[in-house]
């Protein structure tokens, strides 16, 4: 627990000093990090600790703090400390200047505007080349998700007496959200790879190339959604006004998946192997973003509220179910924060990518 009592304090500091050094492509020295390090963590924990005096916690008495309290400390501390160095940087770093952000603003908004014409024929080109030769065609695209469905409802249905309303509804959401978000990112890895025909040919932004694949993987899951549709019809799920929140949720997860995919893209250029690390981890984090259960319920007060608040992925799906099928309002105040972070994340993997891609045609 005292490690426990260290972290909680100290772990968002860290985190921020390693975000801000990398927006300053590793050019921060020692000294300069031990002070960021002082400033970081003495902001984050007086933010933190506002916000807990505010709530109820009038003072620090470790004797007396629950394991949850410190997870929620912890967890508003790494969000903050995510948050932050970007503040931070536009305020101290010379190099760093709200300018330089809106000048990448600009060239990401002219770059898509004349690139995105090829991400959406390429979308279509990979959709019609993986259906070509098959006898199904793309009624591929919805045996593969409706087979687990299937076999995930038998498994945790049956024999594990899952009790959610509407349950092959339930997992069927959730297989295919996690779907999109898992294929998207594990395929970033190695979209340049894959790409190079192309980009050692002609200049195109490389996030243009991911763009395009989440594009097939993004039809895939509209296509899933249309039977989702149809299964609340034959099931008689009654529909209410947050229905409407179907497309907003599907925006936040495109942008958090494009955020993280961008990320991931820059470092599947030099790490060979990052692509058995992420697999691995994706499954790890399959298990744990409530695809065949509601994290919430199943997990023991209050640490699956604590998860499932903290997890973006169990987030939006959560937030999707209560939105589509149970007809109870979205988690707004967290999906807010995460559309929040999921822009963050794209500044940061567009800055990464504007700033490293003439190194990878060498590279590759």
């Amino acid at each position: 627990m005292f490690i426990l009592n260290i972290a909680m304090f100290v772990v968002p500091g860290l985190f921020s000093v390693i975000i801000h050094n990398y927006l300053r492509h590793g050019e921060v020295i020692t000294k300069k990090r031990l002070i960021l390090f002082i400033v970081y963590t003495i902001l984050i924990n007086l933010i933190t600790f506002s916000v807990s005096y505010a709530r109820g916690v009038k003072g620090f008495y470790f004797a007396e703090m629950t394991l949850s309290y410190r997870l929620k400390y912890m967890g508003l501390g790494g969000v903050l400390g995510f948050v932050m160095p970007f503040i931070v940087c536009l305020l101290t770093e010379d190099v760093i200047t709200l300018g330089g952000f809106i000048r990448y603003a600009k060239r990401l908004g002219s770059d898509l505007k004349r690139y995105m014409p090829y991400a959406i024929w390429a979308a279509k080109a990979d959709l019609g080349a993986e259906v070509a030769s098959s006898y199904l065609n793309w009624l591929w695209w919805l045996i593969e998700p409706f087979c687990m469905m299937i076999i995930y409802t038998i498994i945790f249905g049956i024999v594990f007496k899952a009790s959610e309303d509407y349950f092959p509804i339930f997992i069927f959401t959730g297989i295919t959200m996690w779907g999109f978000f898992s294929r998207s990112v594990n395929g970033s890895v190695d979209t340049v790879r894959h790409g190079k025909d192309i980009i050692t040919k002609v200049y195109m932004p490389k996030y243009i190339l991911l763009l395009s694949k989440m594009f097939v993987n993004a039809f895939k899951m509209l296509v899933s959604f249309g039977v989702i549709l149809l299964m609340m019809i034959v099931f008689r799920v009654p529909v209410s006004l947050y229905i409407l929140w179907v497309i907003p949720i599907l925006i936040i997860l495109f942008l958090f998946t494009f955020g993280v995919g961008s990320i991931m893209m820059h470092y599947g250029v030099y790490v060979n192997d990052l692509g058995y690390i992420t697999g691995i981890v994706l499954q790890m984090l399959m298990y744990l973003s409530g695809v065949f259960y509601s994290v919430a319920k199943r997990i023991p007060e209050p640490f699956g509220a604590i998860l499932e608040s903290f997890n973006p992925v169990a987030c939006i799906i959560s937030s999707m179910r209560s939105a589509l099928m149970y007809g109870s309002a979205p988690a707004y105040g967290l999906l807010a924060v995460w559309a929040f972070i999921s822009l963050i994340l794209i500044a940061l993997g567009i800055f990464t990518v504007y700033s490293n891609e003439n190194s990878y045609v060498k590279v590759i």
